[in-house]
């Protein structure tokens, strides 16, 4: 089926727009206050040096009003000063990665200077003598960070996006220059979001079938914790073959209020509260409008409808006790839009529309000092409607999950995980299809489908980390699901290792057996439910070089046998459990940060990915088999105020199946393409340069910020797909739409 969409059009630029400001500002606003000029009589001063117990600086450490939004960060001395009309009694909270976080009260008069110097010890919870695993991208409570909330929005071409920040790693490629990613040579369905302990299937807007940009709802700045995994991925993750991205939200917000923000073509109201340390609560609303946007950067793209979406989400978090926290996590989203495509049967407009909700509970508290118990309850159903000539259908996916997991350490060396889970999958579709690919015309044969197909799993998993020395770290663990539509059970053993040879040098390695239940829509297109779980073999050895996250290289070689993948039987064209692959490669990254100033990556990455699944009769480039590519990202603080950046990233093009002739087809009027073998050709290579700059200032005595992005600097044709005339004599390159883009906004505290 061949659409020349332009939907990315709105996707990729829009809003991203909107999405860089709204997450650039909720950083700076909840972690830095801005000195304002005052219009009110002397406010106060409070400034002062963060030091450890033995009077060493500590850099980056929060200093904050409890309940308010006054402080500042510490600068590589450890001093911060910071301005306020907050005066009275109140308690200066101290937090600091690594350590544990003071509290202190002072008395804050009018006009007065408070000089507070604040002496931090390390944190008494256990920690690992090792942080580091294979494969494995971190952000939040470790102190070997490869990825912040910060660097996701500065990152340009990434746009606030945590998907596509990731992208600018090795082993992660986007699909369609959205924010599905594809790893090592897997295929985007092989990459599982789980949020607090939820499974999170569609965490995109715009995220179809066709080749079409999507973007993340996911909000990174309200992650604490944010870990993604390439491979090798211990046993506590089941029903997933390359990937994970494990998010953790964070617990009860420090600060209360409101900012707005405006864009070329958004609108955002956001805000945050918290009261007494017991109680704290956060939400998000926006929209946006696209005729500014399409304007001011020439689109002439014939949409019908405009592309629309809009989103509301929010968080709310209860103390229970001193151990006992209660969170509730809801996201609802809504895109719709109609854009005109060519293919060689049909000339019209395809429409997609999408409705998305999401909610999990989760409920955690410490039996003992040192175990934690945790239970979460998720429930999500994501509707899609989609129509383009005869195609005309409406599908439903629902998924709800219960998960338990409990923790603990047995003596010095060891500690103990386990858990259970049960996860219920439904899939509906109904609606009219096409008979043949090739013939899309509204009036061409067609057959209506109505069918129901659901699957619940039962997973549980036991694994322990084993330390015999502060310098060697085995994870070892088994899990085992059983599927109840196919009546299918799979056991996973997994085995990781790390051997530290230096301070700040490290061996690593991993292996294990992965499983992941072929989607629901692939039990509709056969005549049994006995369809074998994908199975995956993961092998992972490499080598990093991490130096307090300042200097960081890695160098991860892997190996991954893929069998029982799902792919068409050649003898009844029905979907069977008889597909294989290989996926092999090398990754580099090296990572630089230049405090206070530069902070920017290099990464590498070689993948060999072959399969023989669908309508691949032998071994052949898989579909996101991209040989090589690089990425050079970096970001300069010019002032205190001003910080600009660029990125630039090259790619071997993405391999596709062409088209070699075509038959004649009296019956339909139509002519019949004739493939070549499976993914035998290629698009030219990618490449892409983008900039961005972010200014924060006074307006209105409030904080504001304001952004700017250039993206595709040089304003590169990319090729987008291929189409094809009527008889396919004549191929036709379709571009990205995503040329020269000029986007600009603001954001204020309200």
């Amino acid at each position: 089926m061949y659409l020349c969409t332009g939907i990315h059009v709105f996707t990729l630029n829009i809003i991203r727009g909107m999405r860089t400001l709204l997450l650039l500002l909720l950083f700076l606003f909840t972690s830095y206050t801005f000195a304002q000029d005052s219009v009110k009589s002397s406010p106060a001063i409070i400034k002062g040096y963060v030091k450890t117990k033995e009077g060493k600086h500590i850099e980056g450490a929060n200093v904050v009003i409890e309940g308010t939004i006054d402080g500042a960060t510490s600068d590589d001395k450890g001093f911060y000063e910071f301005e306020t009309e907050k005066t009275g009694e109140r308690v200066i909270l101290c937090t600091a990665l690594d350590f544990g976080e003071k509290k202190i009260k002072v008395k804050i008069e009018n006009g007065e200077t408070l000089v507070l110097d604040i002496n931090l010890s390390k944190t008494d919870f256990r920690t690992e003598e090792i942080s580091v695993t294979a494969s494995s991208f971190t952000s939040g409570d470790n102190s070997r960070v490869t990825l912040t909330p910060l660097e996701i929005a500065r990152t340009p071409g990434a746009n606030a996006d945590l998907y596509r920040a990731i992208t600018t790693f090795p082993g992660s490629n986007q699909v369609d220059e959205g924010s599905r990613i594809a790893v090592r040579g897997g295929d985007p369905s092989e990459v599982l979001t789980i949020l607090d302990g939820a499974s999170l299937y569609n965490p995109f807007v715009f995220s179809d079938d066709y080749n079409t940009s999507s973007f993340s709802t996911v909000n990174p700045w309200g992650m604490r914790g944010i870990n993604f995994s390439s491979g090798g991925f211990p046993a506590r993750f089941g029903n997933v073959l390359s990937a994970v991205l494990d998010l953790q939200t964070y617990d009860i917000p420090q600060t209360s209020g409101l900012f707005a923000i405006v864009g070329l073509a958004n609108a955002t109201l956001s805000g945050v509260y918290s009261k007494g340390g017991k109680f704290g609560a956060t939400f998000t609303a926006g929209t946006f409008y696209v005729k500014p946007y399409l304007k001011l950067n020439n689109i002439d793209q014939d949409y019908n409808p405009t592309p629309t979406t809009s989103n509301f989400g929010g968080t709310i978090t209860y103390k229970t006790s001193t151990t006992g926290l209660l969170k509730v996590y809801a996201n609802y989203s809504y895109d719709n839009v109609g854009v005109r495509n060519t293919s060689p049967t049909y000339d019209g407009y395809y429409t997609g529309e999408s409705k998305n909700f999401f909610t999990n509970v989760k409920y955690s508290f410490a039996p003992t000092a040192v175990s934690m118990l945790s239970t979460s309850v998720s429930y999500s159903i994501y509707n899609r409607k989609e129509g383009y000539g005869v195609l005309n259908d409406v599908s439903d996916n629902v998924y709800s999950k219960v998960r338990t997991d409990f923790s603990m350490p047995i003596g010095q060396k060891f500690d103990f995980g386990t858990g259970l889970e049960y996860e219920y999958n439904g899939y509906k579709v109904d609606g009219t299809f096409p008979i043949y690919t090739y013939y899309l015309s509204t009036s061409a044969p067609s057959v209506k489908f109505n069918v129901n197909k659901n699957n619940g799993r039962i997973g549980s998993y036991a694994e322990t980390k084993f330390k015999p020395s502060a310098d060697f770290l085995l994870v070892a663990g088994i899990r085992n699901d059983y599927y109840t539509l196919s009546s299918k059970a799979v056991f996973d053993p997994r085995l990781s290792a790390v051997y530290r040879i230096s301070k700040n040098s490290f061996i690593k390695g991993a292996t294990g057996i992965y499983h992941q239940n072929p989607a629901l829509q692939n039990f509709v297109q056969t005549n049994t439910n006995a369809i074998k779980p994908e199975q995956a073999i993961h092998y992972i050895l490499g080598y990093e070089y991490n130096r307090e996250n300042d200097y960081i290289l890695r160098i991860e070689s892997y190996y991954k046998d893929y069998s029982d993948l799902i792919s068409y039987d050649p003898y009844n064209y029905l979907t069977a459990s008889i597909g294989k692959g290989t996926a092999k490669g090398v990754d580099v990254f090296l990572k630089v940060r230049l405090k206070p100033k530069f902070n920017g990556w290099i990464s590498y990455a070689y993948t060999d990915s072959k399969r023989k699944g669908f309508d691949a009769g032998t071994l052949s480039p898989a579909d996101y088999d991209i040989t090589h590519s690089l990425s050079v990202v970096g970001t300069y603080n010019l002032t205190d105020r001003l910080t600009v950046g660029a990125s630039y990233k090259v790619s071997t093009g993405k391999p596709f199946t062409p088209v070699t002739g075509s038959l004649f087809d009296p019956n339909n009027n139509v002519y019949i393409p004739i493939y070549a073998e499976k993914n035998s050709d290629r698009f030219p290579t990618y490449q892409r340069v983008d900039l961005n700059a972010q200014y924060i200032f006074a307006l209105f005595n409030r904080f504001a910020v304001a952004f700017l992005a250039l993206n595709n600097l040089f304003n590169t044709s990319n090729l987008y797909q291929y189409n094809y005339n009527f008889d396919y004599s004549n191929r036709i390159e379709v571009n990205s739409n995503n040329k020269r883009i000029i986007y600009f906004g603001m954001g204020l505290q309200l």
